[in-house]
């Protein structure tokens, strides 16, 4: 392999552990201030008001691209549903980081790549093999071992991680290999801007004022936030997702970390489990995709 080949890809990989980190951290700190609350509803102030920080950030970063352009921007009803599917995923997500352990969030959400293969195989007549069918048989396995029925120690609130992650499916699904003139950042500040407004509309439910310490905690959300966003868009500038998109998985070591050292939260065995077999099945996806050539890097962010 040429020695420029390998250092790009060192490059991608390291981008997208730091992007992996950055919304990790992005949503230790929205679980932070939930925190101080303890109400649901919450959530869609953050959510709102960390995304106009959000996208006042990419906004100027798109500036100093000159790469703001509002017309391209906007040209796209792809796109837009893009958003709200992306919108409608958060909502699960964060109901999940507000009342699951942290890590078993990021674990359940990486069911995603499993639901989209039965996805193509149920409504893309894709052919799906039997290496790809028991590898989804792993994850799901995987995924009643980490929610642990026989218990159900935190309730049903699992059900919303996972539904997030059909959000996410069916979002890939919808927008596959969409033939747009915009790059990347373009696709991250539309979707953030439909999400903000989707939690905007949402937040006139009921208003909460924020203190100081959490107000300044909101920015720096925000600012992991579009940080994220920008090194996703490094990485894919940097090296082919089939090399980086293994790494993604390291979005469920950040969320252990974060889990243990700031909420006092301890996976029990079945999640350690449980994880392993999602990565595990995940990955075997991953590989065979990476066999059959399908991916994009346009359209991962």
């Amino acid at each position: 392999m040429p020695k420029r080949k390998m250092n790009n890809e060192i490059l991608g990989i390291l981008y997208m552990v730091i992007a992996q980190f950055s919304f990790a951290t992005n949503d230790a700190l929205v679980k932070y201030i939930y925190q101080s609350f303890d109400e649901l509803a919450v959530l869609n102030q953050i959510i709102f008001l960390r995304g106009i920080c959000c996208l006042i950030f990419i906004g100027i970063f798109l500036s100093i691209k000159n790469q703001f352009n509002l017309r391209i921007i906007f040209s796209s009803n792809k796109l837009t549903l893009r958003g709200i599917l992306e919108a409608l995923a958060a909502v699960g997500f964060f109901i999940g980081v507000a009342k699951l352990p942290f890590a078993m969030v990021y674990i359940l959400l990486s069911l995603a790549p499993i639901i989209m293969t039965t996805f193509g195989a149920l409504f893309l007549n894709e052919k799906v093999k039997w290496k790809r069918w028991s590898a989804v048989l792993i994850g799901f396995t995987g995924v009643v071992i980490v929610i642990n029925p026989a218990e159900l120690k935190f309730g049903y609130y699992f059900i919303f991680p996972l539904l997030s992650a059909i959000f996410l499916s069916i979002r890939d699904l919808v927008t596959k290999n969409i033939k747009t003139e915009h790059n990347s950042l373009q696709i991250a500040f539309i979707t953030c801007l439909v999400v903000t407004i989707f939690f905007g509309v949402l937040s006139i439910y009921k208003f909460y004022s924020f203190n100081l310490e959490q107000s300044i905690i909101l920015i720096i959300s925000a600012f992991f936030l579009s940080f994220g966003y920008i090194f996703s868009v490094l990485t894919i500038k940097a090296a082919l997702v089939s090399v980086t998109s293994t790494f993604r998985y390291t979005a469920i070591l950040w969320g252990i970390l974060y889990g243990y050292f700031f909420f006092n939260e301890t996976p029990e065995y079945n999640t350690y489990l449980g994880a392993v077999m999602i990565v595990i099945s995940g990955l075997i996806i991953i590989m065979r995709q990476k066999q059959l050539g399908k991916f994009n890097n346009e359209n991962w962010v």
